[in-house]
C-alpha cells in the first residue's frame, strides 16, 4: 500500500467511485465534467494507507469521507512542511491498550526506565551509523569520537531522575551535530542544529525529515489504539504527539540523517531544491520535496499486510509497524520495552 504525497499547488483532490483523482484546479470552469488531462494521479482507495498534502491543496467533501471510511489518515502541511493537523479516521477499538498506556504513564518508574531504553537505543544506532559511514570513509571519525556514543549508552543505567537523563542526552546530541558537519561534501554545510525556521539546507532536509517520519509514526500508533499524544519521554505539550517522538528517536540519525548525508553526497539536491521563505530561514522547494520522497521512498519500503509478498515490505516501514508492535505488547504483558537495534539499514 502507497503512502500518497501531493505537492503540486492549486490543485485538488477528489474521488470518483472507488478510486482517488489528484486534479489540476482550472481557474474558470466551463464545464462540470472533468477532463482527462486535468487529472494527474488516478489511484484505487484500496491501493492508498497514508495521503500528506502540502500546501495549497483542496480536498472534496467526498473524497475526505471515502479515506476516512477507509481508515486512511489524512496529514496536512504548510508548504514549508510543518504539520497544520491530520484527518483521523475513528480511534482504535483496543480500549485495554489505552487504559495500559495510561496506567504506565502515571508510574514515574515505568517512565524513566522507558526513557533511558529510548536514549540507549539511539546512542548505539547513531554508534552504527557512524561507525558504517567511517569505514567507507576512513579517518574521518577517530576511535574515541565513535567510542563516546557506546560508552553514553552504557552510562544511561545510572542515570537517576529525568533532569540528568536529558542534561545526557544534551552532551551526547552535542557532539553528535559536531560530527555530523563532517559527513557533508562541499560546498554543504552543517554547523548546528536550528529549526523553527532551520537556517542552512542540511537543517531545512532534517527539520522535514522528522516531521514526515512523525507523522507516519502517529498514524501508526492511532490505528494500533495507542494514544499518541502521551508519550514517556518526551513530555505532553499541546499538540505534540509525544509517543510518536519517543519511538522516533532510535530512527532519527540511522533513517532521516542517513537520508541527509546521502542526498548531498549523490548530488541528488542543488541549490535550486531551497527557498528563503519571506518569513526567514530555508526550506525545501516543491522540487525539492520531490527529489526528497522519491529517496525516502526507496529508503522505506512498504506497509506490510497480513498477506504481503511484497519484498519491499522487508525495509524500515516493516520495522516501524514491528516496533509500534512492540510496544504494544510489552504494555500488555507489563515487562519493559525494549526498542529494535537498528544495526544498518535494511535491505
Amino acid at each position: 500500500m502507497a503512502v500518497l504525497y501531493l505537492l503540486q499547488q492549486n490543485t485538488v483532490l477528489r474521488k470518483s467511485g472507488k478510486r482517488l483523482l489528484f486534479c489540476r484546479q482550472r481557474e474558470r470552469k466551463t464545464t462540470t465534467h472533468l477532463r482527462q488531462d486535468d487529472v494527474l494521479i488516478d489511484l484505487p482507495i484500496d491501493d492508498v494507507q497514508h495521503v500528506m498534502l502540502f500546501g495549497n491543496i483542496q480536498i472534496t467533501t467526498q473524497a475526505m469521507h471515502t479515506l476516512l471510511f477507509n481508515g486512511v489518515e489524512t496529514a496536512i502541511y504548510s508548504l514549508s512542511g510543518k504539520l497544520i493537523g491530520q484527518l483521523t479516521p475513528p480511534g482504535g477499538r483496543n480500549i485495554e491498550l489505552r487504559i495500559r498506556q495510561f496506567d504506565a504513564y502515571k508510574d514515574t518508574g515505568y517512565r524513566l526506565n522507558f526513557a533511558r531504553m529510548i536514549l540507549k537505543y539511539k546512542f548505539l544506532a547513531t554508534h552504527d551509523f557512524l561507525l558504517d559511514y567511517n569505514h567507507n570513509h576512513p579517518g574521518c571519525f577517530s576511535l574515541d569520537e565513535l567510542a563516546a556514543f557506546r560508552q553514553a549508552a552504557d552510562r544511561i543505567d545510572a542515570v537517576s531522575d529525568s533532569a540528568q537523563l536529558l542534561g545526557h542526552e544534551g552532551s551526547v546530541s552535542a557532539l553528535y551535530f559536531k560530527l555530523l558537519g563532517r559527513m557533508l561534501p562541499a560546498p554543504w554545510k552543517f554547523t548546528k542544529r536550528t529549526r523553527r525556521p532551520p537556517q542552512d539546507a542540511a537543517n531545512a532536509v532534517l527539520s522535514f525529515g522528522y516531521t514526515v517520519l512523525a507523522s507516519e509514526l502517529q498514524s501508526l500508533l492511532d490505528g494500533a489504539g495507542f494514544d499518541p499524544y502521551l508519550g514517556f519521554y518526551h513530555e505532553i505539550v499541546y499538540g505534540r504527539p509525544a509517543l510518536a517522538l519517543d519511538i522516533m528517536e532510535p530512527f532519527r540519525h540511522a533513517l532521516i540523517d542517513r537520508l541527509m548525508v546521502r542526498l548531498f553526497s549523490l548530488g541528488i539536491l542543488t541549490n535550486s531544491d531551497f527557498s528563503p521563505p519571506p518569513q526567514g530561514g530555508i526550506y525545501l522547494s516543491e522540487s525539492g520535496k520531490r527529489k526528497y520522497f522519491e529517496q525516502y521512498e526507496k529508503l522505506m519500503g512498504t506497509y506490510r499486510g497480513e498477506t504481503s509478498m511484497d519484498p519491499n515490505s522487508n525495509k524500515y516501514r516493516r520495522l516501524l509497524q514491528e516496533e509500534i508492535g512492540r510496544l504494544a505488547r510489552a504494555l500488555m504483558d507489563e515487562k519493559a520495552y525494549v526498542p529494535s537495534r537498528l544495526n544498518k539499514e535494511p535491505e
